[in-house]
């Protein structure tokens, strides 16, 4: 299990989206440990209040914040409120997403819609909203060279391994997480002038509730029996064994760090070599 490195986002602002359960969950424990003061964005309200405690219990200021982002006023609200509270944001981590597992020839525009709301619009909007508020940050001299020497804020989107190769049960979500590489590397050369950089995380198999539906429904799609969907995508994973959300979350606090300054653009595989490219 990767270890923190304590102090690496003391006092930074940073917020999370659907960070109260699973992958999202273990980046913002990752941020608290490190220092960080984070925002529990997250649709339920009970996960959000929930891992907020669970921050709070080591130290961070935590805020639970029940969200749709889906809603772009509520992600402007959000925004204003996080700024009125903390007087600045330092980091963005998109993490929140959804899936559907459904064959290509039965997808409806309801199935459609359902994800792209999420993963594609939910997501720019978080990013776009953030990062107007990031710029607003900068000093005037700043933004009239155009250039910075230093970073002014970090965004890191969530694609997947399925952003990097075609899905034929899950092709709506598929089609979402190949947007966010190229949503990212869009933000990256528009937010460069500012020194904002904008990085991708492509995770592989990492067991969460979302891995579990996709177990459930995939084993009862080729009558496999409950777990044996997923144990077999693990055998076919190089290192031979499913990720952790410890193991996004230090890649994800890497690239919000200091460290990570000259990164921008990029989408980062962290699957176990599933995809090597």
């Amino acid at each position: 299990m990767p270890s923190p490195i304590l102090g690496r986002h003391t006092g930074k602002i940073v917020i999370v989206t659907g960070s109260g359960q699973g992958i999202g969950r273990g980046i913002a424990k990752r941020f608290a440990q490190e220092g960080a003061h984070v925002v529990v964005a997250e649709y339920n309200k009970t996960n959000a209040e929930e891992a907020a405690h669970e921050l709070s219990q080591l130290g961070a200021e935590a805020l639970g914040y029940p969200i749709d982002i889906g809603e772009t006023d509520q992600i402007e609200k959000m925004v204003k409120d996080v700024v009125e509270k903390f007087g600045r944001i330092d980091a963005l981590v998109n993490n929140a997403g959804v899936n559907k597992t459904t064959f290509l020839l039965d997808i409806t525009p309801a199935d459609w819609d359902f994800v792209q709301r999420v993963n594609q619009k939910g997501l720019f909007f978080c990013l776009q909203t953030v990062a107007k508020q990031m710029i607003a940050q900068i000093p005037d001299e700043v933004k009239q060279a155009g250039r910075a020497d230093r970073s002014y804020g970090k965004i890191v989107n969530f694609s997947s391994v399925a952003g990097r190769s075609g899905r034929p049960y899950s092709v709506e979500y598929s089609a979402s997480k190949w947007a966010v590489i190229s949503m990212t590397q869009s933000a990256a050369l528009a937010f460069a002038p500012y020194n904002i950089n904008v990085n991708a995380i492509c995770p592989g198999l990492v067991p969460t509730p979302m891995w579990d539906y996709i177990d459930k429904t995939q084993g009862q799609r080729f009558g496999l029996q409950q777990g044996q969907w997923m144990e077999n995508s693990i055998e076919k994973i190089p290192l031979k064994r499913g990720g952790t959300p410890e193991d996004i979350a230090a890649a994800v606090s890497f690239l919000c760090s200091g460290d990570a300054d000259y990164i921008t653009g990029q989408a980062l595989n962290v699957d176990g070599g599933i995809e090597m490219n």
